[in-house]
């Protein structure tokens, strides 16, 4: 595999969010990293031997970790400035799925629902951790597939971890090649020209708005059901049209013309939206 060169690595970085810098201000000197896990999270709620394996990859990899309520996610990392205190989330988030529950979650369709949740939240770096082996699951066949496409055609970075232990040591990791990101060159040369990370407050709220079920969300969850819909391609519709009606409106205006009603869609998003999902997404709202 060609390696990329330092300017790709860089253009590929500076979309990143950065926390606010002073002039002259060094990451490292202002701020520190912290890993948030989610108090739902069932290492951190239980019992002493799961909280004895957060201490010692603490220890270990010289990061701090704290437990929270976390409104979307099963783990973020902050910025906290060292003098003020104040917090920022930095673009990063994990969802993390062991196979039992992934099994359970496609099967429900609440694994299509969270992975648009993870997408509207704001941050970039979208991590979907898969704990345990597929292969033994009943299902294993479909837990391969979803773990294909959230990667290959949504964008996630999906990770897989052998169990407990190995998902804690790769938040480990990850922590430590985050901070260092932030305090390199790249971010150096580059941070006066990105978005400012959001607090994390109002990240908070952000994503308790997103709770609140509306029209759109509904009809994006539609979307989702239809065969080669992907959520980056539910949310292009909804950016054209956000709600059934405003799209079945634009298509009454194509009728008699079924050709260009199927290709509506794929015309209109610039390709954002497939031949394939254009036509499935009329069939869905205009076929009989």
């Amino acid at each position: 595999m060609q390696k990329p060169n330092k300017d790709e690595v860089k253009s590929q970085m500076n979309i990143l969010s950065v926390p606010p810098l002073s002039l002259g201000e060094r990451f490292e000197d202002a701020y520190e990293v912290i890993l948030i896990l989610d108090d739902r999270e069932q290492f951190a709620t239980q019992g002493s031997r799961s909280r004895k394996i957060i201490e010692n990859i603490r220890s270990h990899f010289k990061i701090q970790i704290e437990v929270r309520r976390l409104p979307v996610g099963d783990g973020i990392w902050i910025a906290r400035h060292k003098t003020l205190g104040s917090e920022y989330v930095l673009d990063f988030i994990v969802e993390r799925k062991k196979i039992d529950d992934l099994r359970s979650s496609i099967r429900d369709n609440r694994y299509k629902d969270q992975k648009l949740r993870l997408v509207r939240c704001g941050l970039r770096k979208l991590i979907y951790l898969v704990e345990g082996d597929p292969n033994s699951s009943e299902a294993a066949e479909s837990i391969k597939t979803a773990c294909f496409t959230t990667e290959i055609l949504e964008g996630f970075d999906v990770q897989r971890t052998s169990g407990l232990g190995d998902t804690l040591r790769k938040y480990g990791h990850l922590t430590q090649a985050i901070y260092q990101y932030y305090k390199s060159e790249f971010f150096e040369d580059n941070n006066k020209c990105s978005a400012i990370c959001p607090p994390y407050d109002e990240f908070v709220r952000r994503c308790q708005d997103l709770e609140k079920m509306t029209v759109s969300d509904v009809f994006a969850i539609q979307l989702m059901q239809v065969p080669q819909v992907t959520e980056e391609i539910a949310m292009a519709v909804l950016d054209l049209y956000p709600t059934l009606l405003s799209l079945a409106r634009a298509y009454s205006l194509l009728d008699g013309d079924s050709c260009a009603q199927e290709q509506m869609l794929q015309r209109q998003s610039n390709n954002a939206i497939n031949a394939a999902a254009s036509r499935n997404i009329f069939q869905l709202v205009w076929g009989s």
